[in-house]
């Protein structure tokens, strides 16, 4: 009986020894998966801060942009350039304001015999005025 006994207690023990290295595997298999899962939820809550920080960024970046924008619109309104140039500078309305045209032709001529390249062209001629004189457009 004694041998029965002792052959049923290594038969226990030795399919014991044959399953304990793959429970021993799937139970560090498990705890590294579970390790893997608790590294991935503790990087998408960093992610997920970084995100609301670039949020409250970009809402900080509109709020000021509206201001801006606000700023800019009165600093260039007419009313205020108006009264900052009748209260600063002391500027009126013009009460007579006439305007003079002049035609094309008769303001091309005065330039052209006021102009001082042609006078310098007329009383210095020769070889040498020659390479001083400014060129002309029109040569």
């Amino acid at each position: 009986m004694r041998f029965r006994e002792d052959i049923k207690k290594e038969t226990v023990s030795d399919s014991f020894h044959k399953i304990s290295p793959y429970i021993i595997v799937f139970t560090l298999c498990a705890f590294g998966l579970f390790m893997g899962l608790g590294v991935l939820r503790l990087y998408s809550f960093r992610l997920e801060c970084k995100l609301n920080s670039v949020n409250r960024q970009i809402e900080s970046y509109k709020a000021n942009r509206i201001v801006l924008k606000h700023e800019l619109s009165s600093l260039v309104s007419p009313a205020r350039i108006y009264g900052f140039s009748k209260q600063e500078m002391g500027m009126t309305f013009a009460s007579n304001v006439r305007i003079l045209r002049v035609e094309e032709h008769l303001l091309a001529e005065a330039s052209f015999e006021s102009s001082p390249v042609v006078a310098s062209k007329q009383e210095n001629e020769g070889w040498f005025f020659f390479f001083l004189e400014g060129a002309m457009a029109g040569e």
